[in-house]
């Protein structure tokens, strides 16, 4: 199954204030940066980073990670919301591509062994969905087959996963994970994800 990986970061990251949350250090490099990798590591064939907002900021910051395997997608309308970048992914996505995997670039706490977890999950039981449960609920990633894309390039608004799924639960399955998945939003996310940092290395 070819399977192409999607990086949603083109948006205005409004609720930090004046810093890009994106651009925020994590471990030893940016957020934005653990994503890719993360996902560079997985199973995914391919991979779309969708820009918009700070895009030369972003891309810059990526280009040391840049590969064949990469490209880059600019979002020209990212102040409307999540759907216009998961339209701008689904247009540049190869005709032989049979799903996408989708992931918010503001949570760098998700590794690429759960993305391969979906993969292996989505291969084997070949829904229309597959997302990853948490104990706060769904989260990431989430991966659409090829038969929704025509779906999702008619959707608007941030909404656009919790409208599929609600439109297809008989054929959308999950993946339980029991790891939290930090949403940096604002200043107190940031807080809490390097908490976390923190304390995992003090249990090491």
């Amino acid at each position: 199954m070819h399977l192409t990986g999607v990086i949603l970061a083109a948006g205005k990251s409004s609720r930090m204030g004046s810093a890009n949350k994106l651009l925020l250090k994590y471990n030893d490099h940016t957020i934005i940066e653990e994503v890719l990798s993360q996902m560079s590591n997985s199973k995914v064939d391919d991979i779309l980073v969708v820009t918009g907002f700070e895009r030369d900021r972003i891309e810059a910051v990526l280009s040391n990670q840049l590969t064949e395997r990469i490209r880059f997608v600019y979002n020209g309308f990212y102040y409307r919301g999540r759907a216009e970048s998961i339209k701008s992914a689904v247009r540049q996505i190869s005709e032989n591509v049979e799903a996408a995997l989708f992931m918010v670039a503001d949570k760098p706490g998700i590794t690429s062994s759960l993305m391969d977890r979906a993969i292996f999950k989505f291969e084997k039981e070949r829904p229309d969905i597959l997302y990853v449960e948490t104990p706060a609920g769904r989260g990431h990633p989430i991966i659409f087959s090829k038969m929704l894309f025509d779906e999702l390039l008619s959707m608007d608004g941030d909404c656009v996963g919790d409208e599929l799924i609600g439109g297809h639960r008989d054929s959308t399955i999950r993946l339980k994970d029991k790891t939290e998945q930090i949403d940096v939003d604002n200043e107190d996310d940031y807080c809490l994800l390097m908490n976390s940092i923190a304390g995992r290395k003090r249990k090491m």
